[in-house]
């Protein structure tokens, strides 16, 4: 088993992904245009909505407290005003979110020496005046 807790053959979660299929402890729900955050517990989430319940069926329990939830009857459809950013970092994730940065291994980067920049500027080429000798 390798140390991000998941093998080869583990499968990132989806918004199709019920509670009881979902790997780790804590759920963490985001929204890109009012920046509201929130993290709940796994087994809190199953008690309360029970177990078969989809992480998108969650999401949208987030959803449904934004200011800009487009599925709220009360707010008048517009064509150019905010919608509910909301998501969740973690799905289609391989690796656990709480994983330490020491504990992810070693990440190839693109390029090596001969993609560098000089550390020193050459030398210039000499110019020549027009009509020197």
């Amino acid at each position: 088993m390798n140390p991000a807790g998941a093998g080869p053959s583990a499968i990132p979660p989806s918004l199709d992904t019920t509670l009881m299929q979902y790997a780790w402890v804590v759920i963490r729900f985001r929204c890109h245009i009012c920046k509201r955050a929130g993290d709940a517990r796994l087994a809190v989430c199953a008690q309360r909505y029970g177990a078969n319940a989809t992480l998108g069926s969650l999401l949208g329990v987030f959803m449904s407290r934004c200011p800009y939830d487009p599925h709220n009857p009360a707010r008048k459809p517009q064509k150019y005003s905010y919608r509910c950013g909301a998501y969740l970092p973690d799905v289609m994730r391989s690796g656990p979110p709480d994983l330490p940065p020491a504990m992810m291994g070693l990440t190839l980067i693109e390029g090596g020496k001969g993609d560098m920049l000089p550390a020193k500027p050459g030398a210039e080429p000499h110019r020549r005046r027009v009509g020197d000798t």
